[in-house]
């Protein structure tokens, strides 16, 4: 491979945009060491609980490790405009990324960016969906029978359980116009935090494919990779994907029933909070569509988009309206899952109820599951330049 001078550089705003993020959380850790306005947001929570895997150090140490980060991460991200080093510069460069990734895409974040997905996934994902298949409904009559379908169980929900009525989303907008004064501005910054980790691994992923430029290209693989090994792996690894959040779903739906199961909710509690009722059950509903979505790692209609879908039928899914979604979520689930086990795991219960939360709540089974057959997906969908032993 030829020697490009090191100070060749690339034009990309991602670099940029990830110095000036950590510009941004090297000032809010000097402003926590300081006792600024802003609270620590990756310590302990109002009851002790050590979501954040950076809340076992004590907030000082965690607000100067993530002041030094941040500040030293502006000129290190900078540094990745360049598009070749010598090694003396490359090796440093990739540990301190991935020394960046794991602080703030790992250590930092806890369960409630895993909480913002899902209120974001009620509020706008299911009116979305709804919307496409109003408009699909105009293009299939198969589409057209299913929408019948849906508005006629609708119907009789609304006259068997009451649930639609303007009380329950007069209740449910109340709480959710409250949730940002009562929570501030925490959720924000663990979200950043998270986003700052993801740039910083995008960062060394490139990094890493640039000092290869012939990675993707011709020769041999793994055998591993190759096109039946990758449909076998991949095929099990999405079952078991869109398999994790069925019981969660199938809770949520028993909110419907006289006698609710689980969550330590009975039928009084909805009754008096019927905004939190139609809330839960749309978490429900976000939880079977995902399971459902994501058998499209290994379906036709993960790669050609299907004929209901407005202005795209027919045509081929860009691999990357798969890949970017599918491996968000895995990465919201994986790094949701120590702190969710510090909760669901209860010493005062017995080993049954205990296991029986982690069925309910599976997200380290679900993150790495999804994480291989969204990798499986990739494979598949990759140019086939390569052979594989």
């Amino acid at each position: 491979m030829s020697v490009i001078s090191p100070t060749q550089t690339r034009t990309s705003r991602l670099p940029v945009a990830v110095a000036a993020l950590s510009l941004l959380y090297g000032v809010l850790g000097l402003s926590w060491l300081l006792g600024g306005p802003l609270d620590y947001p990756f310590g302990p929570n109002a009851d002790g609980d050590r979501l954040s895997l950076l809340a076992f150090l004590p907030a000082d140490v965690g607000a100067g490790i993530v002041a030094v980060l941040g500040f030293l991460g502006v000129p290190a991200a900078l540094g990745h405009t360049q598009t070749t080093w010598t090694p003396s510069a490359y090796r440093p460069l990739l540990l301190f990324t991935a020394l960046q990734a794991v602080v703030f895409g790992l250590l930092a974040p806890n369960m409630t960016v895993i909480v913002i997905a899902g209120y974001l996934l009620v509020l706008v994902g299911l009116p979305v969906a709804f919307g496409f298949l109003v408009a699909g409904a105009w293009r299939q009559p198969v589409t057209r029978m299913f929408l019948v379908g849906v508005l006629a169980l609708v119907a009789v929900l609304q006259v068997t359980t009451g649930l639609f009525d303007w009380q329950a989303f007069r209740d449910l907008g109340s709480a959710l116009a409250g949730v940002p004064e009562r929570v501030g501005a925490t959720p924000l910054l663990l979200f950043g935090a998270l986003l700052l980790g993801a740039g910083w691994t995008t960062l060394g992923l490139r990094t890493l494919r640039d000092r290869d430029p012939d990675a993707d290209g011709p020769g041999v693989g793994p055998g591993w990779a190759g096109p039946d090994a990758v449909r076998r792996w991949g095929f099990w690894a999405t079952i078991i994907a869109a398999l994790c959040p069925m019981p969660y779903a199938l809770l949520r739906m028993t909110w419907l029933l006289p006698t609710p199961v689980g969550l330590g909710i009975d039928s009084v509690d909805l009754d008096a909070d019927p905004g939190m009722k139609l809330f839960g059950l749309g978490l429900g509903l976000i939880a079977l569509a995902s399971g459902i979505v994501t058998l499209g790692l290994i379906r036709p209609w993960g790669e050609i988009w299907p004929r209901w879908i407005p202005f795209l039928a027919g045509r081929p899914v860009p691999a990357k309206a798969a890949l970017i979604p599918a491996t968000s979520a895995a990465v919201f689930l994986l790094v949701s899952s120590p702190s969710l086990v510090q909760m669901l795991w209860l010493p005062e219960e017995s080993l049954l109820t205990n296991l029986g939360h982690l069925a309910l709540f599976p997200f380290p089974l679900w993150g790495t599951s999804l994480a291989i057959a969204t990798a499986a997906y990739y494979y598949r969908r990759r140019p086939a330049r390569t052979t594989y032993a």
